[in-house]
């Protein structure tokens, strides 16, 4: 016999709920990343403006913490109050995040120019080298892509995240080769439209990174946590 669903229930609802807290825990991200947003519009990408760029980026940190936060518990739940949950989740994590982030902020902009540097000669050693810090950064983004879901979630000292991170960056490579692959297909995305579509597409990439390590961060609340 047919069962009736309840109100609440049906597939339109929970789609229209979904676009909802997606666009909403967008709009906040921007809100906490309006200093960058203003810098990609009014700053070059060159050398000459990399200080400028360093230092929007530092509430990037705490605001893609605050967004891995509420998007844990979208996966887990099935639902979330956006505005309450983002906030909670940036004033939770503001100095932790922050605390894991500028070191890495650091790093990859080290790497960056480097690789400029190598980049403006084309000599054999120099093609080496670019070869070099280009893995470097690739596998700083893989780091990176664990470092903020465990920051949002855990409370480690900042050394024990960035260990945890490394080892399941290693370990979980089928995670993480997911991971690679949904920000490679949302920097495509980004190349062939517009560079603002980062932070439109913002929550559902966050959700969908979530969604591929929900393993990882099981694994670890099981052997790491009390």
């Amino acid at each position: 016999m047919y069962k009736r669903r309840e109100f609440g229930q049906g597939l339109f609802f929970i789609i229209s709920n979904y676009i909802y807290w997606f666009t909403l825990t967008n709009i906040y991200f921007i809100f906490c990343n309006i200093i960058f947003f203003f810098a990609i519009i009014t700053l070059e990408p060159i050398i000459s403006n990399i200080i400028f760029i360093f230092l929007a980026l530092i509430p990037t940190g705490p605001a893609i913490t605050a967004l891995c936060y509420v998007m844990d518990k979208l996966v887990r739940e099935g639902e979330i109050s956006p505005t309450k949950d983002f906030f909670l989740g940036y004033k939770l994590n503001f100095k932790d995040a922050l605390k894991v982030w500028l070191p890495l902020l650091t790093a990859f902009f080290i790497l960056i120019i480097d690789l400029q540097y190598f980049y403006q000669e084309n000599t054999k050693f120099n093609q080496i080298m670019t070869i070099v810090f280009l893995a470097a950064l690739f596998f700083l983004i893989s780091f990176l892509l664990y470092v903020f879901p465990i920051t949002a979630k855990y409370k480690f000292r900042i050394r024990d995240t960035y260990k945890l991170s490394i080892y399941y960056s290693f370990k979980k490579l089928k995670s993480t080769t997911g991971n690679i692959g949904i920000l490679i297909i949302s920097l495509f995305l980004i190349h062939i439209t517009t560079n603002f579509l980062c932070f439109l597409i913002a929550s559902v990439v966050s959700y969908l990174l979530t969604l591929n390590s929900r393993e990882v961060m099981d694994e670890i609340k099981l052997n790491y946590t009390k």
